[in-house]
């Protein structure tokens, strides 16, 4: 019998990786530290705009490597960080409000650190598509309806300031969303191609979320014994995340998503609602009850073997209803704020009232400025000319004069009457497509696609309702949740021609 003879060692195919990480760990350690000096530095100088040279500089070795973490860092930041900074009781709000991740860097500017992002993502994109001879737009109903609207509102932009005269600062300051929403639809479409990658962006999500409910729970603890007590303590955008959290937990159970992100989510759940409930914005109801909505209908059309469950689970919400509604019906404190939604339907307070009088009479006056050009709209920058007398509230917020709260309203007036047909076949045909989706094989392919309908919901009810079309955060969200379906759609069509699963 022969003795054993010793065989080399089978090196690791990752083992070449692994060594190059191990060796440019430290380098990278040490640039970062240095970095990180260099940033604190040029942060106390008279210009603070100085210490953004540094990750602009880094930015673009950053996502030539990680062309995914352009989408990472939007989306967190569009989760976490306000658009503008608001105050609560005469104080300042939530810190994040001051991140001017979404504000000019310098008065005048107009450039802000968001479109820097979105800028060297989509540039270093075109460049690595170009080299791989990838196509850079998808061929799809979805961008073709997209495109259309797009290319309208530029037409709109010249109208407005060329022709009308409009102000050039308002008129960039409204089509901003609008290309924030195009501009992440592309990178999301391209880059959100595996579940694995959608799912980190639901973890930012959720824990955003949560992170921001509890911030808003620790201010209105600090905030509670003004008199008058303020009437909310964070922004108008938290009431869409918040419900876009909600409805993804939901999701998750009722698709059958198993794994940590579901349990997070729902041990999360109760401080995402309680912030909800302490921030007072009455659309916020209206956003989780079309949301929840959306995806039961979804899950009830393609999902046969939940349907007992989700029927059972809206009898059981309909008696839970019937007892709390009465009960808080004419209360007004932290619990009673879904019933107050409900309750300024039929019965508004004053100040509720006062608000709904506002609303109205600013619509009548949009109606009025949609008439007087006969439908065909008046274009961007052009104050809105207010022929009913109405509260002036410029001093509080100047884009008023330019931005109302009615956004289907305001796309009417902005753009006519094509621009709002080519808004809504733009919405029909998202809406279709993520139906599409959500009839996948796969369940968590599926639920973002019944996820992704909630989203649109979500959108329509806060453009509707409370600016929503003019929040960059929202139209970031919905500009991603539109890519993923895109990507996801394609990915399962080129499966089905390489008969893969």
């Amino acid at each position: 019998m022969s003795p054993p003879t010793a065989t080399a060692p089978v090196a690791h195919p990752a083992d070449p990786q692994r060594r190059q990480v191990r060796a440019v760990m430290p380098a990278a350690v040490l640039v970062a530290a240095v970095a990180g000096m260099v940033v604190a530095v040029l942060a106390q100088q008279a210009n603070p705009v100085g210490s953004l040279l540094v990750p602009v500089v880094c930015l673009p070795v950053i996502l030539w490597r990680w062309p995914r973490a352009g989408v990472y860092l939007v989306m967190a930041a569009a989760v976490t960080v306000e658009q503008f900074a608001y105050q609560v009781g005469g104080q300042p709000g939530a810190a994040t409000s001051r991140i001017p991740f979404f504000h000019s860097l310098t008065p005048g500017s107009g450039v802000t650190p968001a479109e820097i992002l979105l800028f060297c993502a989509v540039g270093l994109w075109v460049l690595r598509t170009a080299k791989a001879g990838d196509r850079l737009i998808p061929r799809s109903p979805l961008s073709a309806a997209l495109g259309a609207f797009l290319a309208l509102i530029v037409v709109y932009l010249a109208y407005g300031l060329l022709v009308r005269h409009g102000e050039y600062k308002a008129a960039i300051w409204e089509i901003r969303p609008w290309f924030y929403l195009a501009v992440m639809y592309l990178l999301a479409a391209q880059l959100m191609t595996s579940l694995r990658a959608i799912r980190a962006v639901l973890w930012v999500i959720v824990v955003g979320t949560a992170a921001k409910a509890a911030y808003g729970i620790v201010i209105f603890l600090s905030v509670r014994n003004m008199r008058p007590r303020p009437e909310a303590v964070l922004a108008h955008e938290e009431s869409f995340f918040f419900g876009v959290s909600i409805v993804l937990t939901s999701a998750l159970w009722i698709f059958g998503i198993r794994g940590r992100l579901r349990r997070v989510a729902t041990a999360l759940l109760p401080v995402v609602a309680i912030g909800d409930m302490v921030n007072t914005r009455r659309v916020a109801w209206a956003i989780l009850a079309g949301g929840v909505l959306a995806v039961a209908v979804v899950a009830y059309r393609e999902l046969p073997h939940r349907r007992r469950l989700l029927a059972g689970a809206g009898v059981a919400l309909l008696a839970m209803s019937a007892l709390y509604l009465p009960l808080y019906w004419n209360k007004n404190g932290t619990l009673a704020q879904p019933a107050r939604a409900v309750r300024t339907l039929v019965a508004p307070d004053p100040r509720d009232q006062i608000s709904d009088q506002y609303r109205v009479t600013e619509d009548a006056n949009l109606v009025l400025n949609i008439r007087a050009t006969k439908d065909l709209g008046d274009g961007f920058g052009v104050p809105i000319d207010y022929q009913i007398p109405i509260t002036n509230l410029t001093a509080a917020d100047p884009a008023i004069s330019f931005i109302p709260h009615n956004g289907v309203y305001g796309i009417w007036m902005r753009t006519g009457i094509l621009g709002e047909l080519l808004f809504w076949v733009f919405l029909s045909i998202a809406v279709i497509r993520s139906c599409q989706l959500a009839r996948a094989s796969d369940r968590e392919t599926a639920m973002l696609g019944a996820l992704s309908v909630a989203v649109l919901v979500a959108y329509v009810v806060m453009g509707d309702e409370d600016m929503g079309f003019f929040w960059f955060r929202i139209a970031l969200t919905v500009g991603f949740f539109l890519g993923v379906v895109e990507a996801q759609l394609r990915r399962i069509a080129a499966a089905a021609k390489t008969g893969l699963p």
